[in-house]
C-alpha cells in the first residue's frame, strides 16, 4: 500500500476517534434531549426519541407500580415496532431491565433514572448499534418435552448460530460450543447480542435459542422447566448435526436462563445425561431455584399481579389468577402454576420438579454460580441455595462463585462488570477443560478475580480503534 495514502488513513482515522470521543464525553447535560433534531432518522434514534417522549409524558405523580408497567408495555410496543432492526434488542433489553429492576419506589427518581439512561444509549450509540449476524437460522422439534409432558408441548423451536471461525465451504472449524440461554422478554440475538462476542474470542461457537414462545420458537412462554427439556433437545441438536465439530458444551443461562440452566444440570433422559451430551460445565447468572419461590418473592418485593406477570414474561396472563396483590399460599401458586400459567407439570410431580435444585443435587458437571448482590428481583438468598447444594453433591467436580458487589439483577445485561465476569469465565472454561481432560481440581474454587475496567478514553479508544482494524 502506498505510504502516502496510509499515512493520509491514519489521520483521518484519529480525526474520527477525536470527534468520536469529543462528543461521547462531552457534558450532555446542557442538552435538552427532547430538543435534538435527528439528521440520520435510524430506527435506532426514532425508538429512542419515542421512548424519551413517553417518558416526558409520564406524570410524576402516577403510582409507582402504574408507572413501571406503562413503562415495560411502552419498552415492548417499540420493540415490536422497530423489530429486526440494528441495536433495537440491545437497548430494548437495556430499559427494560432498568424498569424492573428499579426499587426506588419512587416514580420521579425511576423516570430521571430512564431520562438519563436513554441519553447515555444515544450518546453511545456505536457501542449499542452493535449486533451478531447469525450464520445460520435453525430448527428443532421439542421432541423431549412432547415425550416427557405431551404431545401438545412438542413445538417448534428456532436458534440463531454463530460460528467462531469458518473454513473455505463456511463450515465451522472449532469444535467447541456454547449454548446461551436468554432471559424473560429477551430472545437468542438478544442474548448473542450480550455475551457472543465473549465466546466468540475464546474459539466457542454460539448456539442462542429462542426459547417457547419468544422469538421465532412456538409454545408459550413459561417458567423453566419445559425450556430445560427443550435446551436438551438443543444439545441433540448439535451432537447430531456437527458429529465432527461438537467436542464439548457451555451451557449459559441468564434470569430466565438462569433457572433454565438449574432445571437441565442434572436432567436424565432415557439414561442419557447432559454430560453425555458434550456438556462440560454449566453457568449460572441470576436463576431462581423454585417457582413458588420466585412468584412469592415477586409478590413481596413487587405487589402487583399485572407487574408479577410482566416480569415473568407472562404478557397473556395480566390476571393470575386469584392471587390478587398479596402473598399468597403455597396450593394457590401450585394451582397457578398447573392450571393457569401451564408450566408442564401436575399434581402428582410437581412438588419434586419446580424445585430445581432437585436437578442440580443430581448433576455431575462443573458450575459457575453469578449474583449481585443487590439484586431486587431474584433475591440473593437463592444464589446461596445453589451453592451449597453444588458442594453437597458429590459428583459436581467444581463449583465456582461470582458473587458481584453492589449490582442488581441480570447486571451483565447492562454491560455492568464486564471485563470482571469475562474473566470468570474464562477461568470457569479452563477448570472445566482440565477435568475434561482426566485431571483433578479443587471443587471449591480459589479463582481471585480482576479489578472492574472503568470506560476510560483510552478504553474509548481501544474500542474504536478495534472496530477500524480491518482498514489497515
Amino acid at each position: 500500500m502506498n505510504k502516502k495514502f496510509l499515512f493520509s488513513k491514519i489521520l483521518a482515522i484519529l480525526a474520527i476517534v477525536i470527534l468520536l470521543i469529543s462528543f461521547t464525553t462531552s457534558s450532555y447535560a446542557a442538552l435538552t434531549f427532547s430538543s435534538i433534531t435527528f439528521n440520520n432518522t435510524t430506527s435506532y434514534r426514532l425508538y429512542l426519541n419515542d421512548m424519551n417522549s413517553f417518558t416526558n409524558g409520564i406524570n410524576s405523580r402516577t403510582d409507582y407500580n402504574t408507572a413501571r408497567k406503562q413503562m415495560i408495555n411502552k419498552i415492548l410496543e417499540l420493540r415490536d415496532k422497530y423489530n429486526n432492526k440494528p441495536g433495537i434488542n440491545n437497548i430494548s433489553n437495556k430499559l427494560l431491565t432498568a424498569v424492573l429492576t428499579d426499587d426506588s419506589g419512587n416514580t420521579s427518581n425511576l423516570l430521571q433514572k430512564i431520562l438519563d439512561l436513554i441519553k447515555s444509549l444515544f450518546s453511545n450509540i456505536g457501542t449499542n448499534l452493535k449486533t451478531l449476524t447469525p450464520d445460520a437460522v435453525v430448527n428443532t422439534q421439542a421432541t423431549t418435552a412432547g415425550k416427557l409432558v405431551g404431545n401438545d408441548y412438542n413445538v417448534k423451536l428456532s436458534a440463531n448460530i454463530y460460528y467462531a471461525n469458518k473454513d473455505t465451504n463456511g463450515n465451522p472449524t472449532s469444535n467447541k460450543w456454547v449454548v446461551l440461554v436468554h432471559a424473560f422478554m429477551m430472545n437468542g440475538q438478544a442474548i448473542a447480542d450480550t455475551l457472543g462476542q465473549m465466546y466468540l474470542d475464546q474459539g466457542f461457537n454460539v448456539i442462542a435459542p429462542d426459547l417457547r414462545g419468544c422469538g421465532s420458537s412456538e409454545g408459550k412462554s413459561t417458567m423453566g422447566y419445559l425450556e430445560s427439556l427443550d435446551v436438551y433437545d438443543w444439545l441433540t441438536y448439535l451432537n447430531s448435526a456437527y458429529p465432527n465439530n461438537c467436542n464439548e458444551i457451555i451451557v449459559h443461562g441468564v434470569s430466565l436462563g438462569g433457572a433454565t440452566t438449574l432445571f437441565l444440570s442434572g436432567l436424565e433422559v432415557d439414561g442419557v445425561s447432559i454430560k453425555d451430551k458434550k456438556v462440560i460445565g454449566v453457568i449460572e447468572d441470576c436463576g431462581y431455584t423454585s417457582m413458588t419461590g420466585i412468584i412469592n418473592d415477586l409478590f413481596g418485593s413487587l405487589g402487583d399481579s399485572e407487574l408479577v406477570a410482566k416480569v415473568l414474561g407472562l404478557l397473556n396472563k395480566a390476571d393470575l389468577g386469584n392471587l390478587g396483590n398479596t402473598l399468597a399460599s403455597d396450593s394457590l401458586v401450585k394451582n397457578l402454576l398447573i392450571n393457569t400459567i401451564d408450566v408442564g407439570l401436575t399434581e402428582e410431580n410437581f412438588d419434586e420438579k419446580q424445585n430445581a435444585l432437585n436437578s442440580l443435587a443430581n448433576a455431575e458437571v462443573p458450575i459457575l454460580i453469578i449474583h449481585g448482590n443487590a439484586d431486587s428481583t431474584v433475591p440473593f438468598e437463592n444464589s446461596d441455595r445453589v451453592y451449597e447444594t453444588a458442594m453437597n453433591n458429590n459428583k459436581i467436580p467444581y463449583v465456582q462463585r461470582f458473587i458481584a458487589e453492589d449490582e442488581n439483577h441480570a447486571f451483565i445485561i447492562m454491560g455492568n462488570k464486564y471485563n470482571v465476569y469475562e474473566g470468570h469465565v474464562q477461568n470457569f472454561i479452563a477448570k472445566a477443560e482440565e477435568i475434561k481432560a482426566g485431571n483433578t481440581v479443587d471443587k471449591d474454587s480459589n479463582y481471585e478475580q480482576e479489578e472492574e475496567q472503568s470506560n476510560s478514553i483510552f478504553n474509548s479508544i481501544f474500542r474504536l480503534f478495534t472496530l477500524f482494524k480491518n482498514m489497515f
